[in-house]
This record gives structure tokens, C-alpha cells and sequence, in this order.
């Protein structure tokens, strides 16, 4: 399945790329149905999905799923 992109959907997904545009803003900006047609647009076009930003909430939340991952992943439980 090949989604065929003009060049302002083209420029949305670089928006987004980029950490510009939300997802859900994007899948209605370039008029996608869904998550999916979004994910399979980017890998057609040779896009990066954006990384998470690195902000005290997201950083606390990675340092507090390590807190009760790690403990439990040693002794196998």
C-alpha cells in the first residue's frame, strides 16, 4: 500500500518530524484516517517518528518505571 502525498501533506510530515505538530494533529492535517497511515507515510518518505521531548514529567516517568521495572526484572518475578 503506497499513500500518495502533495506537497503540503509532505511538509506536515516533516512538521511532525520535527516535533512541530502533534499526532493527531498531523493524521488531520494530511487527512490520514489514522495512526497506521500516518506511520506508513513517514517510512515512504524516509521520516524519523519523533522522539519524546525530554521534560521533567517525561524524565520522572522514565526514572519511576526504571524504579519498579529494574527490581522485579533481577529476581525474575
Amino acid at each position: 500500500m503506497s499513500i500518495q502525498l502533495d506537497p503540503q501533506q509532505l511538509e506536515t510530515l516533516r512538521a511532525y518530524a520535527s516535533g512541530g505538530l502533534g499526532t493527531r494533529q498531523t493524521i488531520e492535517r494530511a487527512g490520514m484516517h489514522d495512526y497506521a497511515d500516518l506511520v506508513i507515510a513517514m517510512a515512504q518518505n524516509g521520516l524519523d517518528l519523533p522522539k519524546p521531548s525530554g521534560t521533567s514529567a517525561h524524565d520522572a516517568n522514565v526514572a519511576r518505571a526504571r524504579e519498579i521495572l529494574q527490581p522485579r526484572l533481577r529476581h525474575g518475578d
